[in-house]
């Protein structure tokens, strides 16, 4: 059976960067625990949206400004979800993102000189 892991299409990091959620109805702030290429796992004290497509502002540290990123609801997970320790949050897929956002987040998979 294939696990989780092996269904991912991009490599993942685990990292913790301020993102905003931006719906027509509010601004949420999360933090993300892992990112990669094509989506991230984005940690928020409550559930921010019942829209299924919104605007991500991701703030790296030591980078200048923001990646704007437009995403989708892939899933979502609440604390006490099948006896899981999970931080509730959800996994968003990226449906949008520019080429400079793109080029930042290779830059974070591949190996330092």
């Amino acid at each position: 059976m294939p696990t989780h892991e092996m269904k991912r299409q991009y490599s993942r990091a685990d990292v913790s960067w301020p993102v905003f959620l931006l719906t027509p109805k509010c601004i949420v702030k999360g933090e993300t625990k892992n990112i990669s290429l094509g989506g991230a796992f984005i940690h928020f004290l409550s559930d921010p949206v019942q829209d299924r497509f919104f605007r991500l502002l991701i703030k790296p540290p030591n980078h200048e400004g923001l990646l704007v990123v437009s995403a989708k609801v892939a899933w979502k997970s609440r604390r006490h979800e099948s006896h899981r320790l999970l931080p509730s949050g959800m996994g968003v897929q990226f449906t949008q993102i520019s080429s400079s956002a793109r080029d930042f987040l290779g830059r974070v998979f591949s190996p330092s000189m």
